[in-house]
């Protein structure tokens, strides 16, 4: 028996992959990506995963919080939605895990941090991005990799309204923060310049403590950089020895214990390290399961850019994550019920002040014929004053 594939039923795709798709289509994601990975694709052999593809797989990855390629292949399987994403139709079946982990093996890293900016730029075009105030965090991952080895990765975002990540790197757990800003403000200043090139570029730079430190601030103020880096307690020191290094940090000591100062710390700790925390733990990417820092950093750019675009979507049509979708249904299945209580009660009110008063009145009406009528006895009036009666007692 046979049966046409476009006579199967088709579920509806999912609101926010069709909204997310809607964008890289209108901006030629697949042409871009297309043609920037060619180098890496031969035209003979057997067909390879399309590039527009590919890095939808490990956006999927970040929105449906996979840890690995296995079970991003497994997911992507599993949902109909996703295969409409991917722009897949019956009968054609979803690349297994090998062909990802085989496709990214191959298209280099370059490629990667030019897709990272690619992405990036479409959250400069929404006004997302401004650069001027650059925050850094770390933390560390573990590679599920030989010798179970330790690396640590840096970010940077713009202190706007949105927190948006510009840069990723990725550093041996063995180097201190110190070390490793310089490397992540170099790549943020860097991606800044890509997408905003109009702007004035990196003016701020804002850390914990953990970054402090005599050379690191005068090499911030050398390239013309103001900090705000919260200053350890160390103790009294002696500066004599150093004027620039002393003069550097007591520049700096003066920013932080300022208003401005002040607030640039707190909201770093409100819209960086918690929005960094919550990148880390989605997607499983604490303990990724790669081998090698050129492995890991791709995957973590294009899971940073898959962060970046919630962000957009956030702003497009208020969540940033497909299940946040969950969410806004519950709440606007619950607003609804509220605001057809209050209907109901104002109506149901409404009607019982209608009702009262028009018992009050039959009950004027009464003690007017008593008063003046007298004692005769009117049929008409007893069931007025009944009424009365019992809407008083009830009130």
């Amino acid at each position: 028996m046979w049966v046409a594939t476009q006579d199967l039923r088709r579920s509806a795709a999912h609101p926010f992959y069709a909204r997310l798709n809607q964008i890289l289509d209108q901006h030629a994601f697949d042409r871009y990506v297309e043609r920037l990975c060619e180098r890496f694709y031969a035209d003979d052999g057997r067909p390879g995963l399309p590039p527009g593809r590919y890095f939808r797989l490990l956006l999927i990855g970040y929105f449906e919080g996979l840890d690995a390629e296995r079970a991003i292949a497994w997911r992507a399987a599993d949902s109909f939605a996703l295969r409409e994403f991917l722009g897949l139709v019956l009968p054609e079946a979803p690349p297994d895990h090998s062909t990802i982990s085989r496709t990214r093996r191959l298209i280099d890293l370059e490629t990667h941090e030019a897709v990272f900016t690619w992405m990036l730029q479409r959250l400069a075009d929404a006004g997302l991005v401004k650069g001027k105030t650059v925050g850094i965090d770390a933390t560390t991952l573990e590679a599920n990799a030989a010798l179970r080895s330790i690396v640590r990765h840096d970010t940077g975002e713009s202190y706007q309204d949105f927190l948006t990540i510009i840069s990723v790197t990725v550093q041996g757990a063995d180097d201190g923060d110190t070390t490793t800003s310089i490397e992540t403000l170099i790549e943020a200043a860097e991606q800044i310049e890509a997408v905003r090139p109009d702007a004035d570029g990196l003016q701020e730079v804002v850390a914990d403590k953990g970054y402090h430190s005599n050379q690191s601030l005068v090499d911030l103020e050398a390239v013309g950089v103001r900090s705000y880096i919260s200053e350890p307690d160390r103790g009294r020191r002696n500066g004599k020895n150093n004027a620039d290094a002393r003069d550097a940090v007591y520049r700096n000591r003066r920013r932080i214990r300022g208003a401005r100062g002040q607030r640039l710390l707190r909201l770093r700790g409100e819209r960086l390290e918690r929005p960094f925390a919550h990148l880390c733990e989605t997607g499983g990417m604490r303990r990724v399961h790669l081998r090698g820092h050129a492995n890991i950093r791709k995957r973590l750019l294009i899971h940073t850019a898959g962060f970046n675009l919630g962000l957009l979507m956030r702003q497009l049509i208020g969540v940033g994550t497909p299940r946040g979708l969950q969410g806004r249904l519950v709440a606007a299945l619950t607003t609804l019920i509220t605001l057809i209580r209050t209907f109901w009660r104002r109506v149901t009110l409404q009607r019982s002040s209608q009702r009262l008063a028009s018992t009050r009145e039959c009950f004027s009406i009464m003690r007017y014929d008593l008063e003046h009528i007298g004692a005769r006895k009117m049929a008409f009036t007893t069931g007025c004053w009944f009424t009365g009666l019992q809407s008083r007692k009830a009130f």
